[in-house]
């Protein structure tokens, strides 16, 4: 598993809080995992209406994930990237970039955005294969996590992990 350090957006986060997946993310991504303010105020705009999503101060405290600022440098690409994003895909890209590390998003244009650039990118799909490959969960485990994000409003490519397994 690499050492780099991933950003995740919105979307992508909210599948694991929704289906209390983040235990998965406590263990492969513990101090290696970002969020923008951007999406952390995108986040916590929904904390009211879906209380799971809440879990998010979890992983803040036990320091799976770490709040971060845009730097001056990240500020110039996400003046760029928000005419084509949302403020949390544009955040997470623009520091992806300038501290070359990995994008977390489902979002096609933000992903597109990362081919173009450059960026290297997973989502919630490539998390789960991940986490099989590694012998974080089993193969049932990740479907079982899969069809409870898909029940959440996840639009997934797959329906099952051992699809692509």
């Amino acid at each position: 598993m690499p050492e780099k350090g991933w950003y995740f957006d919105t979307v992508s986060l909210c599948n694991f809080l929704f289906s209390r997946a983040d235990s998965l993310l406590k263990i492969r991504y513990h101090k290696r995992g970002f969020i923008t303010w951007e999406v952390y105020d995108e986040i916590c705009a929904g904390f009211v209406k879906y209380p799971a999503l809440q879990r998010l101060e979890i992983l803040l405290n036990d320091k799976t994930l770490t709040l971060v600022s845009l730097s001056d440098q990240a500020r110039q690409l996400y003046s760029n990237l928000i005419i084509h994003l949302g403020k949390g895909e544009a955040s997470c890209l623009a520091m992806a970039k300038v501290s070359d590390r990995i994008v977390v998003t489902d979002d096609r244009s933000a992903r597109q955005q990362c081919n173009h650039s450059h960026i290297p990118f997973t989502g919630t799909i490539g998390i789960l294969k991940a986490c099989v490959r590694d012998g974080v969960i089993e193969l049932n485990q990740a479907d079982i996590y899969l069809d409870k994000m898909i029940k959440q409003g996840f639009y997934s490519p797959v329906r099952s992990i051992s699809e692509i397994i």
